[in-house]
């Protein structure tokens, strides 16, 4: 490699580590609090031992392309650029985790092909689509095939439990034992380690350099032995917990998760190894005899852009929510409290405060003054990424089918104002085995001046473009949100409920005064 060559390669690979790292600081928080999503870390490894393996084999480079090439590149590198800064207002905004990855991949490819041409460009397309794998899916379509997947597993666990003699019911994803009632959950649905099978197949295919079909069979393998094992996780949990109770589940919950996710790592790589033993479909590294390795200069010229504009947006977005932000988060203006008079606390699961990113809060009953009975729940959550993202996964629709009930429809919004505070709360209707159940849900924002945060599926002034474009332009980011749930059975009246409601808040809520919450700032 020619010194001029050399260093021009180095420029190159630094431009591109700033590149991905743009995309991969908007996936590690998914990647950090999701368990589905924890095998992400590993992806970048995988990436850069493929692309190296594929080094080792490379073709000649094909003449240097032109500056159109390079004049490619630039809508993708901007535009992930430009997203950095509407990312840190909305982190659970999954499609801008995609849209980062699919850029920094366009760049990729326009700098390997000014470099190396078409060969080169085709030669290294694995390891660079690879990292695709480690992007989380669109939560609609993640929570669908979830939720599929566990009203799966759980007919097919109640069915074996049948064939054995044990008595249950299914209940949405509940199976009622006569010793108590275990849930089939996301960890039971297979997700985790169908993402995670699929990533070690398409792994394994590369590294074994498998053709088209025998990758295709690879990848139908894990989906297939994932969807098996968890099959078997859930009906044996549900066998433990005839046999020994449902607190023997929690013993054996984690681990039987393990055993799934290592049976199905293990078997692709036995299937692998033992197709690439018989066939010897396995490359010994070469070095083959190449021209000496050139930089021209279009990629040079990209190299110091793609740099430049990572330098940019990173300091850019650092310097815009700076200036309109104080550096210390502002305390929230109010809270509320548990043990009102008349309620009674409800434990709340580990389990779940784990799916949920370990609130503060607490769950509670009471009986509102006509006698009908109420559950209410309080979660907050500190500042961070972390808050936002949470708030993203509880929702009644989703959490309320998955035990079976039934949304009926929605009802209109109502304001509930407690102590000067003023609640927005979704109200949604169910059918809960025959009786109806109203649900009130309210999510906000923390500070001095609370706001509710934009619902997703609200009409203006907060829908979700309008309310996500405004928070960037105000500079907000990472302030702590709060939700507030209160379910109550038996009653067709939302405005006597939501008045029964606010009696209850008036005495719950308590509010920080304004010269204390400014002392703080």
């Amino acid at each position: 490699m020619e010194k001029n060559g050399a260093a021009g390669a180095w420029l190159a690979l630094g431009s591109l580590a700033a590149v991905w790292w743009l995309s991969v600081r908007m996936l590690w928080n998914d990647w950090e609090i999701d368990p589905q999503y924890s095998y992400g870390f590993l992806v970048p490894i995988l990436c850069a031992a493929l692309a190296y393996q594929r080094w080792q084999d490379r073709p000649a480079p094909a003449p240097p392309a032109g500056w159109a090439a390079a004049a490619i590149a630039i809508p993708p590198v901007l535009l992930l650029g430009a997203i950095q800064p509407v990312f840190e207002a909305n982190p659970e905004w999954r499609i801008l985790g995609l849209a980062g990855a699919l850029c920094a991949t366009a760049a990729t490819f326009c700098t390997v092909y000014l470099i190396g041409g078409k060969p080169w460009a085709g030669h290294f397309a694995f390891p660079a689509l690879f990292f695709l794998i480690a992007v989380p899916w669109p939560r609609n379509a993640e929570e669908a095939i979830m939720g599929f997947l566990m009203e799966k597993n759980a007919i097919a666990a109640l069915e074996v439990l049948h064939w054995c003699g044990y008595k249950a019911i299914r209940r949405g994803n509940l199976i009622a034992l006569p010793n108590g009632t275990i849930g089939v959950e996301e960890a039971c649905s297979g997700v985790r380690s169908l993402q995670s099978g699929i990533m070690a197949a398409l792994f394994f295919g590369e590294i074994f350099r498998f053709g088209a079909f025998s990758r295709s069979m690879l990848v139908a393998l894990a989906v297939g032995v994932s969807i098996v094992g968890n099959f078997l996780r859930a009906t044996g949990l549900s066998i433990i917990a005839s046999h020994q109770g449902v607190a023997a589940v929690d013993t054996w919950h984690d681990f039987a998760g393990y055993a799934v996710l290592v049976a199905t790592l293990g078997t692709l790589w036995l299937v692998s190894h033992s197709k690439n033993k018989r066939a010897g479909t396995l490359p010994a590294p070469t070095q083959p005899t190449l021209p000496p390795f050139r930089f021209p200069r279009p990629a040079g010229a990209l190299s110091i852009f793609l740099l430049a504009t990572s330098a940019a947006s990173l300091a850019g977005t650092e310097a815009w929510y700076r200036l309109r932000q104080p550096a210390a988060p502002a305390p929230p203006a109010w809270t509320v409290n548990p043990g009102t008079p008349g309620t009674k606390s409800i434990p709340i699961a580990d389990r779940t405060l784990r799916i949920l990113f370990h609130p503060e809060g607490f769950s509670e009953k009471f009986r509102g003054p006509d006698g009908r009975q109420w559950f209410f729940f309080f979660f907050r959550w500190e500042p961070g990424r972390t808050a936002t993202q949470a708030l993203g996964i509880h929702d009644p629709r989703t959490c309320l089918g998955s035990l079976g009930m039934e949304m009926k429809r929605r009802l209109p919004n109502m304001s509930i104002t407690a102590r000067g505070v003023e609640f927005p709360f979704r109200v949604y209707e169910f059918e809960d085995s025959g009786r109806q159940l109203l649900v009130f849900h309210a999510i906000m924002s923390d500070g001095p001046n609370p706001h509710p945060i934009p619902y997703l599926d609200d009409p203006t002034p907060f829908d979700s473009l309008r309310g996500r474009w405004e928070a960037v332009k105000t500079g907000s980011r990472n302030n702590g949100q709060s939700l507030l749930e209160a379910a109550v059975w038996d009653t067709d009246n939302p405005v006597a409920a939501a008045e029964t409601l606010r009696q209850f808040l008036e005495q719950a809520v308590s509010t920080t005064p304004k010269n204390s919450t400014a002392s703080h700032q």
